[in-house]
């Protein structure tokens, strides 16, 4: 069966990142151990902490003792930070951070592609204007930026004690909750309980998800499933229909999860925006049920959207995409950048993103409350792991090519 919706995937160019050769001169580091100078009265790294502050890839990030105080002094020294990130929310996020540190910052608002582009392009060119960037293409910060050295990935030691290792190659900033989500409106309770059912004739065309062929992170969601998630969906199978899981194909449970939903018709959507209206607007008879970014919950009281999180759905409640953060190699505010990167840790310094119930990394957070209410479902919320982030970027042909082959 085809779906309500088909959306074409973008074609998109690809980088020659072997052609970046970035400068690796990253400046002076703040650090605080026996072997290193405090930064306030020395002029620059040894080649060793030069080296170390850029050289960076894939399953090696940097994690740093630092003294805060000289880390701040030694910013104050340095060119205007410039920095990106995928939500609108970093432009008061850098205003506070210029409040809070006394320090000038460029924040802008670019989509993971846009920063990848730019910092390959200004690595290239060998003019590092842009020093920190945020994006939520994980495989592609391991694949292309760290892997060719257009960027390195850093942690405060003091953060990463925080920060569970499944977390801290690439660093996650924050992970961004989906939930299954439902019409509150026409249901008294959510009508499904298992991802299992969307795949059942019942809900044929009444499942509302980002279509896989527009949203790699869809894709990659998958790949997640099947390398940490096969057990869990083999338990939901059995607690649905009653017998242990098998498939004819010789799939994993995920495998045959994918193939089976999208063989049902799903309702497919170019946002979560668009999902939001679909699932939650009032005077629908059939709405029907999908994954929904948290922060679309919003709409209940700006638009009037009738929508609830299907509690104790099997196996997850919904699933978290993960948001990392890098730093340009040789940039010229490196000092400037940790600071950013320390700050984005903080709860004062991530509380913008949080407050509609995207979740820090950093367990020292306290999760506010939100109209989702994030902070009671985490425990039953699907989060990636870094562990599979370079299988997620080898297997999204082979995610699209099942998803292709079954819709």
């Amino acid at each position: 069966m085809r779906t309500s919706r088909l959306i074409p995937i973008a074609a998109t160019g690809a980088l020659l990142l072997a052609a970046c050769a970035p400068n690796t001169e990253s400046g002076t580091t703040p650090a605080e151990d026996s072997t290193t100078t405090d930064a306030t009265t020395t002029d620059a790294t040894t080649t060793e902490e030069s080296d170390a502050n850029t050289a960076a890839g894939p399953g090696s990030t940097q994690i740093e003792e630092i003294d805060l105080d000289a880390l701040i002094e030694a910013a104050k020294a340095e060119p205007a930070l410039v920095v990106l990130d995928g939500t609108s929310k970093v432009q008061s996020q850098g205003e506070l951070f210029a409040e809070t540190y006394g320090l000038e910052i460029d924040a802008s608002k670019a989509d993971a592609s846009e920063s990848v582009e730019i910092l390959t392009r200004e690595a290239a060119a060998g003019t590092i204007t842009t020093d920190v960037a945020a994006l939520s293409d994980v495989p592609s910060i391991n694949n292309e930026l760290l892997a060719s050295g257009v960027a390195f990935a850093w942690l405060p030691a003091d953060i990463a004690a925080n920060i569970d290792a499944s977390q801290q190659n690439p660093p996650i900033l924050i992970n961004d909750p989906a939930m299954w989500s439902y019409n509150t409106e026409v249901y008294e309770a959510c009508p499904v309980s298992n991802m299992w059912e969307l795949t059942d004739e019942e809900w044929s065309g009444l499942v509302a998800l980002d279509d896989p062929l527009n949203n790699p992170g869809t894709l990659d969601w998958f790949s997640q499933m099947d390398q940490f998630g096969n057990d869990a969906l083999e338990a939901a199978y059995e607690s649905h229909y009653g017998e242990a899981f098998s498939s004819d194909e010789g799939r994993s449970a995920t495998q045959e999860w994918v193939a089976r939903f999208a063989a049902n018709s799903p309702l497919l959507t170019l946002s979560s925006e668009e999902a939001s209206e679909a699932i939650g607007a009032p005077g629908q008879t059939t709405p029907p049920v999908g994954l929904l970014s948290s922060a679309k919950f919003r709409n209940i009281d700006e638009l009037g959207y009738a929508l609830g999180v299907c509690e104790g759905m099997e196996p997850w409640v919904g699933m978290a995409k993960p948001k990392g953060i890098v730093i340009a190699s040789g940039t010229e505010s490196p000092n400037a950048a940790k600071l950013w990167v320390h700050f984005n840790y903080t709860q004062e310094g991530i509380q913008a993103q949080i407050d509609d119930g995207k979740m820090s990394t950093n367990s020292e957070i306290v999760q506010p409350e939100d109209p989702a209410d994030i902070g009671h479902h985490t425990p039953n919320i699907f989060t990636f792991d870094g562990g599979g982030v370079d299988r997620d970027w080898e297997s999204r042909q082979d995610w699209s090519d099942l998803w292709r082959l079954n819709n």
